[in-house]
């Protein structure tokens, strides 16, 4: 009985937190719009190599969890293991080899010509953050990364990142589809529309959601820019192996 009262107290100040969150949200919500919603979607992986021997894997994965306890508490890819035990990302070898990136202009409504500048925006933030470069390519069928657009996405979405990797979690494709409308009906405007590219181009490298409402990877994103947590949370997961922490 004697360790019940500090337990008692704890509780009570995790519900009051909780609570002074939620107020927080809900009077930002009062005073403005509804942020873009996002939900990822990744395709089924790719044929590879086999992986290596259990001796070998089991030490990639002490390996990993080990710059996890060290380095990760000032990013959120703790938070990404914790809902997906793999780790994906593009090969090191692209490090002399930048991610081409093709931004389909298309003839869907709601279009702005402006729109396939904010994705270029959006390539340069991420720009200086990884080993690789990312470069606006003209080739759709040689591109590394497809951006096009569609009227509206299901699911009260504004985007969505598919991704193709293989079974040692390199990525070698990603399409991503941005809407051109709101889940309501209301057309995007170019602040919107960058803070979605952006978002969904943190997916295109490898990086999950972010549980922190000022990250450019948080589901309802509004950020223009990325954040310090954004910049080092794909920094250490491009010092990291790919592959699954299981």
């Amino acid at each position: 009985m004697a360790q019940s009262r500090p337990l008692l107290l704890l509780a009570g100040a995790l519900v009051l937190v909780v609570a002074a969150d939620a107020a927080r949200r809900s009077a930002a919500r009062q005073t403005a719009p509804p942020p873009p919603v996002e939900q990822r979607a990744t395709a089924l992986p790719a044929r590879a190599p086999a992986r290596a021997s259990p001796a070998a894997d089991a030490e990639r994965r002490s390996e990993v969890m080990a710059h996890l306890a060290v380095e990760g508490a000032d990013t959120y890819l703790p938070a990404m293991v914790a809902a997906d035990s793999l780790l994906r990302r593009w090969p090191d070898a692209r490090v002399t080899h930048p991610l081409r990136v093709a931004t389909i202009r298309a003839a869907v409504p709601g279009y702005q010509e402006e729109f396939a500048g904010n994705v270029n925006w959006s390539i340069t933030r991420w720009n200086g953050v990884l080993p690789m470069q990312l470069e606006p390519w003209t080739d759709s069928a040689t591109a590394d990364i497809l951006v096009t657009w569609t009227e509206r996405l299901d699911s009260n979405r504004t985007g969505r990142t598919d991704l193709t990797w293989d079974n040692l979690g390199w990525i070698h494709r990603a399409v991503v589809v941005l809407a051109t409308h709101m889940p309501d009906g209301r057309a995007m405007n170019g602040p919107e529309m960058t803070a979605v590219a952006l978002h969904e181009l943190g997916h295109a490298i490898g990086l999950d959601h972010s549980p922190d409402s000022a990250d450019a990877l948080y589901p309802r994103t509004r950020a223009i820019e990325l954040s310090e947590r954004d910049r080092r949370t794909a920094q250490l997961l491009y010092r990291l192996p790919p592959g699954t922490l299981r």
